[in-house]
């Protein structure tokens, strides 16, 4: 403005010199000096007009962004919405983006804030409303069981002891609400997942008193393992559920044992018709050859003890695999007599599936009871060897067990066979899965066995 008043001065002090130079000039060069004049007033005057309404242009947008920066202020002292348009006053736009900036940063201070004071009173009224110990942790890590604490409504678990760290070999998942329980990764008896409803912790939300669940659950190292959980809701003094408490329980051990004793009973059972129906071919058999009752009950008898011996031998192993070398001692001892070195025994360890060793324990007992009346064993001088190998080259293992007698009295094939001879080669042979092969041979019978492993 000052600068615009220094034109103006300095080009009227220039027309002023200018018309007395042109006093003496004629009347129409004046004429033309005073239209100068007149069109530079003109134009003086139209720039002075003009920068004083940009003046105020920028005083009125200057106060109108200093009240605008008062609101700012105003709405983050009050916690309001801070809504900012840039003004295009560099110095007030600039306030204000700081202002919301630090504004920004306080709601998410103050949110979080809010989380963790709403999540110490829920943990705060659980605690008064399950014990008189208000110190939460120390109360659930004493307890001898996995805790976990819900809160009411949405389900978000608070709480979870040590323990419950312990069982699942991983730190607590706190679930944000009922939906996400699923995130547990369990399983029913029958293989179905688990889903998010059924776990008791969102049952005893929903109002079920004593929600009670058996299933399987992942711990952190993959494996899964059997747990048990029993849930109830907390209440407050109205009745209104505020929350909800599950204990957990490690049943790994149990519920496989219980699962182990089914599988036993079952395959004991099984086993025990097994042996009904072998005795009872046994009896068949054993009557059909016998020439009396007396003759019929010696060799039912003998060979029932040696089953019952052979049957002790197969409990001791739970019925599941049976070392060979143990099964022909067993067979061995229901012999009349003790043989010492007269019976060598040798071969690799193999083990047999149960019916295996039970047919296999008869038919050593057959050829030892015929050894005994007519062959190596009836007398003072005969031997009789048994090795055994295990042959892997077919489609599946066998066993090849070879009973070979010396020194004994001279052998002529029977014209006869008698009740051990079908036995063996018939009854025994088919639930061995192979075949007897029985050679008679003068220095010695010899008997070669195949079996399935």
């Amino acid at each position: 403005m000052h600068a615009a008043a220094r034109a103006m001065a300095t080009t009227l002090l220039t027309l002023a010199l200018t018309s007395g130079a042109l006093a003496e000039d004629d009347a129409s060069t004046m004429a033309e000096v005073w239209l100068t004049v007149v069109a530079a007033l003109t134009v003086a005057l139209a720039a002075a007009i003009l920068v004083i309404g940009q003046l105020a242009r920028q005083r009125r947008a200057a106060k109108k962004a200093q009240h605008e920066l008062a609101e700012l202020t105003l709405a983050v002292e009050v916690r309001g919405d801070p809504h900012w348009r840039d003004t295009g006053i560099a110095e007030v736009d600039a306030i204000a983006h700081s202002l919301q900036d630090i504004d920004e940063r306080l709601r998410a201070k103050r949110k979080r804030l809010a989380e963790l004071n709403d999540l110490l009173t829920k943990a705060s009224t659980v605690v008064s409303r399950t014990s008189a110990n208000l110190q939460l942790r120390a109360l659930l890590d004493a307890v001898p069981v996995g805790i976990l604490i819900a809160e009411a409504p949405n389900g978000r678990i608070v709480e979870g002891n040590a323990l419950m760290e312990t069982i699942l070999r991983r730190p607590v998942r706190y679930s944000e609400s009922t939906e996400s329980y699923g995130q547990w990764n369990a399983i029913h008896p029958d293989g179905r997942p688990v889903l998010s409803g059924e776990y008791p912790l969102a049952r005893a939300l929903a109002g079920e008193d004593h929600p009670q669940l058996e299933c399987k659950i992942e711990r952190g190292d993959g494996a899964y393992i059997w747990i048990n959980i029993v849930g109830a809701p907390i209440r407050n003094d109205q009745g209104e559920i505020i929350g909800a408490i599950v204990a957990v329980t490690d049943v790994d051990d149990i519920k496989n044992a219980e699962i182990h004793n089914q599988m036993m009973n079952r395959e004991l059972h099984h086993r025990v018709n097994n042996s009904l129906a072998m005795i009872q071919g046994i009896a068949n058999i054993t009557a059909r050859t016998a020439q009396d009752f007396s003759s019929f009950q010696e060799g039912f008898s003998h060979r029932v003890q040696c089953l019952s011996r052979i049957s002790t031998l197969l409990v001791q192993t739970s019925w599941e695999r049976t070392p060979l070398r143990d099964l022909v001692l067993v067979a061995l001892s229901c012999g009349s007599h003790d043989y010492g070195d007269r019976i060598s025994i040798s071969g690799e360890d193999v083990e047999l599936r149960s019916a295996v060793a039970s047919a296999l324990g008869l038919a050593l007992n057959e050829l030892l009871a015929n050894a005994e009346r007519h062959g190596a064993l009836s007398d003072d001088d005969g031997s009789v060897s048994i090795e055994w190998r295990a042959d892997l080259e077919g489609d599946r293992p066998r066993l090849i067990l070879n009973w070979t007698e010396a020194g004994g009295p001279i052998v002529e094939h029977p014209q006869q066979t008698g009740v051990g001879h079908f036995l063996i080669t018939n009854v025994l042979a088919r639930q061995m899965g192979g075949e007897v092969r029985l050679s008679y041979r003068a220095e010695g019978l010899q008997a070669e066995i195949s079996a399935d492993i």
